[in-house]
């Protein structure tokens, strides 16, 4: 999957109204600026983003942007897909089009596209602005934290890999397991 810079871009700007959000509305030159991104760019994510019902705007010399409803109400599984549109580009991906699929046989990537939809519907839609705007921010990480977060990322793999092969592996009847 690729986040395109216009979700991570529009992201950006959401998390900037977060932090500033009850200070009223806030320029999209000042957020521009403080995250280094393109003014004009920036122009036509608010725009989709008022929209949609993400943002409101206010005209005038004390004029900007804020959000509409508080961010521990805005999902970021909703907020990528105003931004980009559907979580997985399959056409029998989520449960409100499984019928969308047209191949008259047994599909042997169904199973597998259908649990990365849902797993990433499962991970953004739990995660609020809120929480994103109050866990991000800082230089990026250096390389040594890098690198124990990239082994500690392979470990929670390798767990989730071995429960898998568990759960999947076939029974056979009078056949006995052990906990050890």
């Amino acid at each position: 999957m690729k986040i395109s810079t216009r979700t991570e871009y529009g992201i950006r700007l959401l998390i900037q109204l977060a932090r500033q959000d009850g200070d009223g509305p806030v320029s999209l030159s000042g957020i521009a600026r403080r995250e280094k991104l393109p003014h004009a760019y920036l122009e036509q994510l608010v725009g989709q983003m008022r929209r949609a019902g993400l943002v409101t705007a206010t005209r005038g010399q004390a004029g900007g942007y804020q959000l509409a409803r508080p961010a521990s109400e805005i999902n970021m599984a909703d907020a990528v897909r105003i931004l980009e549109g559907p979580l997985l580009e399959m056409p029998c991906a989520g449960a409100d089009n499984l019928e969308a699929c047209d191949r008259p046989q047994t599909c042997s990537v169904h199973e597998l596209f259908q649990r990365v939809h849902e797993s990433l519907d499962l991970a953004l839609g739990s995660t609020s602005l809120a929480d994103v705007a109050a866990s991000a921010g800082g230089p990026p990480y250096p390389p040594a934290v890098r690198k124990r977060r990239i082994a500690e990322h392979a470990a929670r793999q390798a767990v989730a890999a071995a429960t898998l092969a568990r759960e999947s592996a076939p029974t056979y009847a009078g056949a006995t397991t052990t906990d050890s």
